[in-house]
């Protein structure tokens, strides 16, 4: 097994951890941060923990099922058809997978995260500062 065949194996581990973090939230409410929030952020910020899951799962699982076909793909180019169209096609599906992945990842933090800033009004104090 070559080093391509290896990060293949690992963006199909990747995936699947995707599907099962999006599951575990949906069926349990589990969120695991280091999937569905950011390092700025915790579970105490989320204003609307059942709507912020909602919005999130169908989202991470969608992300987590291209990166999977992506890296089949990917793997089957490797092994049995050595296609360049192939190559495009995986590359093409990982970078879909990661553009709903970042989207939904900014949708959820304007739509169901507090405002860090909120905590300090605006005055015109402040407002001749900036």
């Amino acid at each position: 097994m070559g080093m391509n065949s290896t990060i293949d194996l690992l963006m199909l581990v990747c995936g699947a951890y995707l599907i099962w973090t999006s599951f575990m939230a949906k069926r349990r409410g589990n969120i695991t941060a280091n999937v569905m929030l950011g390092k700025q952020s915790g579970l105490k910020d989320i204003k609307d923990k059942e709507g912020f899951i909602d919005y999130m799962y169908k989202r991470v699982m969608i992300a987590g099922l291209l990166i999977i076909a992506g890296s089949v793909v990917y793997l089957i180019n490797d092994y049995y058809v050595m296609s360049h169209a192939l190559t495009w096609i995986g590359s093409g599906l990982i970078v879909v997978a990661m553009i709903v992945y970042i989207k939904a990842y900014k949708g959820s933090q304007k739509k169901y995260m507090k405002d860090r800033g909120a905590s300090v009004p605006k005055t015109d104090d402040n407002k001749k500062e900036s």
